[in-house]
């Protein structure tokens, strides 16, 4: 009989899992109800990138980035305008848990859904070896992808 961890399926599906305390982490900060600025910074290697930058929760991602102006364009604006009512149903979602009172059935989908997304704000994307790379921006990726991160900015 082989041993079920040296079995490479197995060994496959434990990769396609984000890190356990980096998604924990993530998920404690996407519970918070108030405004986080300035945000923890976190260093992340992505795809042979680094990704550094202020971790924020969710909502607040979403909610900064609908109030950006960069695009006039009407799939743009529609986008911004969708991804706000999502920040401000899970985060209404999220404050009425807390204290106690009953949500609606599109909120409680809202905090069921399982945390697979970092969000950073001023975020400096950059290739090992590179002094400077791009800045400023925010930046969502899909925490399966990290291979590797540290609390801290890379530059600190």
């Amino acid at each position: 009989m082989s041993d079920p961890m040296l079995d490479p399926i197995t060994m496959r599906a434990d990769w396609a899992e984000p890190d356990g305390v980096l998604a924990n982490y993530v998920s404690l900060t996407d519970q918070l109800v108030e405004h986080v600025d300035p945000g923890t910074p976190f260093t992340l290697t992505v795809g042979g990138l680094v990704v550094d930058g202020e971790l924020i929760p969710q909502w607040q991602w979403f909610a900064e980035l609908s109030e950006l102006n960069d695009h006039e364009d009407a799939y743009y604006v529609g986008m911004a305008e969708y991804v706000k009512e999502l920040s401000d149903l899970a985060h209404t979602a999220v404050k009425k848990r807390d204290i106690g009172e009953e949500i609606s059935f599109r909120q409680y989908q809202a905090l069921s859904v399982p945390t697979r997304y970092i969000h950073l704000r001023d975020a400096r994307i950059s290739r090992p070896g590179q002094a400077t790379g791009v800045t400023g921006r925010l930046w969502r990726g899909r925490l399966r992808d990290v291979s590797g991160w540290t609390p801290g900015r890379a530059d600190a």
